[in-house]
């Protein structure tokens, strides 16, 4: 007897997970810090700055009030030129339109703004697949959490089944936020998380095979 499908609708982070964007943020991050005069890390630090929300970044670097404003201002002005660059992560394009062929619907879950998200999807061909694009608000209290909460809660007005849902991201702040949502996670071991970060996890994926199985995969009956 097979089982039921184990999940009914699968949210995304982007940054690390769908796209390599890593040259892209930590350039943009380079000259944001550079033209504020503030000084520049060297880019293994710089790495760890690949999907937290811009706020949280910032603040870790030691800017506060004004600064800290300054520079995400700044750093979203410089982005904005170089968003579209980065390529999909090898499998990852067919294993969405696997999913989507499997009648899950999709959502993106992403500290980054909406728009450029959106822009992103099409950018790529592949905003056919989504039924859902949620990122963070330009106000600091946006958070995984809350891009999560929006997620669920469109994908629910748009008529998916959202009782069994599940977040494929790979860093500690997709686990944190999915953990504060109330959701499942799984870990994208293909992206830029650093030793144990995905150690609270409901699962990780090495690769995009293991993550189509884990996501395609059944429950037990």
């Amino acid at each position: 007897m097979l089982g039921t499908p184990r999940w009914t609708c699968v949210l995304l982070d982007v940054d690390g997970t769908v796209v390599d964007s890593a040259a892209v943020v930590v350039q943009s991050f380079r000259e944001t810090l550079a033209q504020l005069d503030r000084p520049v890390p060297d880019d293994a630090t710089l790495n760890r700055f690949v999907g937290p929300p811009l706020w949280t970044s910032f603040g870790e670097l030691g800017l506060e009030d004004r600064a800290l404003e300054s520079a995400v201002r700044l750093y979203r002005e410089i982005y904005s030129a170089l968003f579209l660059d980065p390529l999909l992560f090898p499998g990852v394009e067919e294993l969405l339109r696997d999913l989507h062929a499997a009648g899950l619907p999709l959502s993106t879950a992403t500290s980054k703004q909406e728009p450029m998200a959106r822009a992103q999807l099409e950018h790529l061909g592949l905003s056919p697949l989504f039924t859902v694009v949620a990122g963070a608000t330009p106000d600091p209290s946006s958070t995984k959490a809350t891009v999560i909460a929006s997620a669920l809660a469109r994908l629910e007005e748009a008529g998916a089944d959202t009782s069994r849902p599940v977040l494929l991201g790979d860093r500690r702040w997709d686990v944190e936020g999915a953990r504060t949502a109330g959701i499942p996670v799984i870990g994208a071991g293909w992206g830029y998380a650093e030793a144990g970060e995905l150690a609270g996890a409901d699962a990780v994926a090495a690769d995009v095979t293991s993550a189509r199985d884990l996501l395609l995969g059944s429950a037990p009956a």
